[in-house]
């Protein structure tokens, strides 16, 4: 496979390019979002700051054509020290929660470790406390996925597996179940690549992306190297991830950061977000250290059998093309995916998307964030 990007890029109309939130100065990074029941309300997730500082709530009503603008559901959520993320929560008795989760790196003004998540029960409109979890773990992009799980003779269950990591590289899942008086339960937070820990340590494995295969029997768990000197890595899990296969790279078409996986509803592939992560820069056939260079923010469309049989996939699509001005570049990609019944797929992410703005300014530009709307059929 190649190390690099052999995929036709098409680069999406800048007219589906939408503007969320953008403020001179202030830095807004690393969305995350849900799409609600009735296929046109979307809330989205994100850091006032990088990756710390006080946790925005944002809505559209339209399917991501216009935002309401920025929100604080709950006063606690202004002590977020990490990522957010959001999650919707189908039950089998038929009712929804949300949940929302900020981890703690044991960075900032209090060293905070552990996560934290708050839960709305009515769609998002009302929001509790920050409630704290396992204060002594170092938890980075908590969680970067939290997946349902099912049972041995293939029913739902109602509970989910959720993933992160530590600066160690040690990746980590947690099962988060509800009490039968509906009070939320975490376990004790387990490593569960163990088995390949050299490989883990050395690949910098993290920010696990874990989505279904089409008929729903097998995971898949893609990550992010932050080594930069390995392509991101596939592994897969056949028993609702007790076990997981040894992580291999994936071609260098899906090679990047913080992947977030949908399928489309009408032709049933892959559309994959990412920040891409360009490795062998030089172009002298080799990886090298320091050889790499963020690139913008992707998407990958294929198949599940590509990923599967570490084929190339159809093409991909440039989101938005970033200016970061820093040596690496890349400050971006980060981002949410969601997919509405008619094939109509809205993705967010933050970035330095403003070439003119960067040109003026230098590092005196900050990040926002930025929404795509389209469907594949645009490009096929």
């Amino acid at each position: 496979m190649s190390i690099q990007n052999t995929l036709p890029t098409h680069k999406i109309n800048p007219e589906k390019q939408i503007i969320i939130d953008r403020e001179a100065g202030q830095y807004l990074g690393q969305p995350d979002s849900i799409l609600l029941d009735d296929d046109q309300t979307i809330l989205t997730v994100y850091p006032k700051g990088h990756g710390l500082g006080e946790a925005i709530l944002n809505k559209s009503v339209d399917g991501g054509i216009t935002w309401q603008g920025r929100t604080i559901p709950n006063e606690t959520w202004k002590d977020s020290r990490e990522t957010p993320t959001i999650y919707k929560l189908n039950f089998n008795d038929g009712s929804q929660k949300i949940i929302s989760i900020s981890g703690g790196p044991g960075w900032g003004d209090d060293q905070f470790k552990g996560w934290k998540t708050s839960i709305s029960t009515d769609s998002g409109k009302t929001w509790s406390d920050y409630k704290e979890w396992y204060k002594g773990q170092e938890t980075i992009v908590a969680m970067s996925s939290l997946i349902r799980l099912k049972g041995e003779n293939g029913q739902w269950l109602d509970q989910w597996m959720g993933v992160y990591h530590d600066h160690q590289f040690v990746n980590y899942k947690t099962y988060l179940t509800f009490s039968e008086v509906g009070e939320e339960q975490w376990s004790t937070p387990e490593a569960y690549l163990h088995p390949y820990r050299e490989l883990e340590q050395a690949v910098q494995l993290c920010e696990a992306c874990i989505f279904r295969s089409p008929d729903g029997n097998q995971l898949a768990l893609l990550a992010r190297s932050q080594s930069h000197m390995h392509r991101s890595t596939i592994s897969f899990s056949n028993d609702e991830g007790k076990s997981w296969t040894r992580p291999k790279e994936v071609q260098g078409s899906l090679n990047g950061e913080r992947h977030k996986a949908a399928y489309d509803p009408v032709s049933g592939r892959l559309v994959i977000s990412f920040r891409e992560i360009i490795l062998d820069f030089n172009n002298d056939g080799s990886i090298e250290e320091d050889d790499w260079m963020a690139g913008d923010w992707v998407a990958w469309v294929g198949t599940y059998d590509d990923i599967l049989n570490g084929k190339e996939g159809k093409y991909r699509i440039l989101l938005g093309e970033d200016f970061t001005p820093s040596r690496k570049s890349g400050d971006c990609g980060y981002a949410g995916n969601v997919v509405m019944e008619d094939g109509t797929f809205f993705l967010n992410a933050y970035g330095h998307f403003d070439k003119k703005d960067v040109e003026q300014l230098g590092t005196e530009v900050k990040p926002y964030i930025m929404g795509v709307r389209f469907q594949l059929a645009d490009f096929d």
